[in-house]
């Protein structure tokens, strides 16, 4: 499967659904609800993003609709974002639409999420 290549990636909105609940069967190795690549190439390419990924500036608490980055980033309005979780439940990982991005300080972002959460996300602390 090939989605753009390094030299043109692929610049428009692809969408990739899974169907499953948590309790169907799964492919021994592989799980339920996943793109399984054995002996093949799953090569994807988007535009670049700096970064993908950042920390919390601040804890979030139950019911919390914003955080706060640590560093500027070039999300958009409208993209998802995935939010770890950060207890011992790998399924408190939470996935949140972006409504607005307050740049104020372009060094600490504000995210607006479209939903509160459901659990608390600690941020790390140096």
């Amino acid at each position: 499967m090939e989605v753009g290549t390094e030299e043109f990636p692929y610049t428009s909105k692809i969408t990739i659904t899974m169907h499953s609940d948590l309790l169907d069967p799964y492919l021994p190795i592989y799980g339920n609800k996943v793109i399984g690549c054995r002996f093949c190439e799953l090569d994807m390419h988007g535009p670049e993003r700096i970064p993908t990924w950042t920390m919390m500036e601040e804890t979030a608490e139950v019911g919390a609709t914003t955080i706060t980055l640590k560093q500027a980033v070039d999300w958009q309005v409208g993209e998802l974002i995935g939010v770890a979780s950060t207890d011992f439940n790998g399924r408190h990982a939470e996935k949140r639409s972006i409504l607005a991005i307050d740049r104020t300080n372009p060094l600490k972002p504000v995210i607006t999420m479209d939903k509160a959460f459901e659990y608390k996300h600690y941020a790390a602390t140096e």
